[in-house]
């Protein structure tokens, strides 16, 4: 998702997609206010509708948001594929996802922010089921473009062990993600220049991977738990 194909809410709609001209709604104020301060009486103004429709589909703001997030790691999935479109070499594949992660989040900060945002977490809950399954079909591609690294010989044998996997797949995580957000807060720049950054940093901590696997221990779990 780009801001060139974002766009304001259909003042109508038809029965049925109610829903995503709200989240459309949500996404152009999100854009526009770089904030999810605002009420679900503006989002309902902005997609042409009633104060009260938004209730129909989202009974609390949370909800709302919970599907403007879901959208966010949706675009991520998209852009991460497309990024490995007629990619080969099991390290420029990773590379290749490190570089859609960073471009997406400099690209949409405050969907970013909203995506990984302790707004959304409930004590009883955690994160809303619908941000969870949209954010483990994103990770999945990166997961996937990991075992095939190992399947390939980039990396040792010994990281087919799930466990080890996923200890790959946090460090590339975390990595990525506070570069991301270092951009989005002003603390490295310009933004438009960041992503060349990417490979050198990611390349660095993929080069330490393949040389000594790390293992996630066994009481540490990784989200999206579905």
């Amino acid at each position: 998702m780009t801001k060139a194909s974002r766009r304001s809410a259909p003042g109508s709609y038809h029965h049925g997609n109610l829903g995503p001209a709200l989240v459309e709604a949500a996404l152009a104020l999100l854009d526009e206010t770089q904030d999810w301060a605002f009420s679900l009486r503006e989002v309902a103004r902005r997609a042409g509708v009633s104060h009260n429709a938004p209730y129909k589909h989202f009974p609390e703001k949370r909800d709302l948001l919970a599907a403007v997030a879901a959208r966010g790691f949706e675009a991520l999935a998209e852009r991460t594929l497309r990024s490995l479109a007629g990619v080969t070499g099991a390290r420029a594949r990773l590379l290749a996802c490190g570089r859609a992660f960073v471009a997406h989040g400099i690209a949409n900060p405050a969907l970013y922010r909203l995506m990984f945002s302790a707004a959304l977490t409930s004590s009883d809950t955690g994160r809303p089921p619908i941000e969870k399954a949209a954010a483990a079909k994103a990770r999945a591609i990166v997961d996937a473009t990991l075992a095939d690294a190992v399947r390939s010989g980039a990396f040792p044998s010994s990281m087919a062990n799930p466990r080890k996997g996923a200890a790959a797949a946090l460090a590339m995580w975390s990595i990525m993600h506070g570069l991301t957000m270092l951009a989005i807060d002003d603390f490295v720049g310009p933004p438009k220049d960041v992503e060349t950054l990417v490979d050198p940093i990611l390349g660095t901590l993929l080069s330490g991977i393949a040389s000594h696997p790390p293992t996630l221990p066994a009481n540490i779990w990784m989200a999206p738990r579905l």
